[in-house]
């Protein structure tokens, strides 16, 4: 059964094989993870857990009326899932985004002493991970979607509900903005409160 596609796998979880559907969790769950965890840009391993498990349990209870498209595969419906759960924890949460720390950063983590290259790498994507966060939803979307996890455009169009060219234009607008900001120099790049997103924001 492991090597059955994805859209077989939700068939028969739609029709209550639950075996079915622990092999869809098994297959994607370090994906919804990792968007997790880039679209929010924290480093808490614990919150990230939580909303996976909200992703699959929502994903569960939708499997019988899940119809698959031509243009749409059960990981970019599951991502779309996992974007609406992201949004609706930020609005509940009133999110801080941080810059996660480095092991010698934890007062608890005796520290020990790293290569330059290593710390300025690590900074750097520090830095781009709160960055990435600091987009509006559908420009970090979007951006997270087609340069972490590969998707076409028309993957990431049907994800979020728009066009094709919505997509081109949310990217280029969210390339601008990492630019400029990741342009800036490390001390004039900080983490901020973000404010509730509204209801038009995606």
């Amino acid at each position: 059964m492991a090597d059955r596609p994805d859209e077989e796998l939700m068939s028969a979880a739609g029709r209550g094989d639950r075996g079915a559907f622990g092999i869809l969790v098994e297959r994607h769950h370090r994906a919804v993870m990792q968007f997790i965890c880039r679209f929010l840009g924290v480093p808490d391993r614990s919150i990230a857990e939580d909303l996976a498990q909200d992703v699959f349990l929502a994903a569960w209870r939708a499997a019988p009326s899940f119809q698959s498209r031509a243009s749409t595969r059960v990981f970019s419906w599951l991502l779309r899932i996992t974007t609406n759960i992201c949004l609706n924890y930020r609005r509940s949460s009133r999110l801080r985004v941080t810059l996660p720390l480095r092991a010698n950063d934890d007062p608890h983590v005796a520290p020990h002493p790293q290569p330059d290259a290593v710390v300025a790498a690590d900074e750097r994507a520090a830095q781009v991970r709160w960055a990435i966060a600091e987009l509006p939803p559908a420009q970090r979307t979007a951006i997270v979607l087609r340069e972490f996890h590969g998707l076409t455009y028309a993957e990431i169009a049907d994800v979020i509900d728009t066009s094709i060219s919505a997509v081109e234009s949310l990217l280029v607008r969210a390339r601008q903005t990492l630019s400029v900001v990741l342009a800036k120099p490390e001390n004039e790049v900080t983490p901020q409160v973000l404010t509730e997103l509204g209801a038009d924001s995606l």
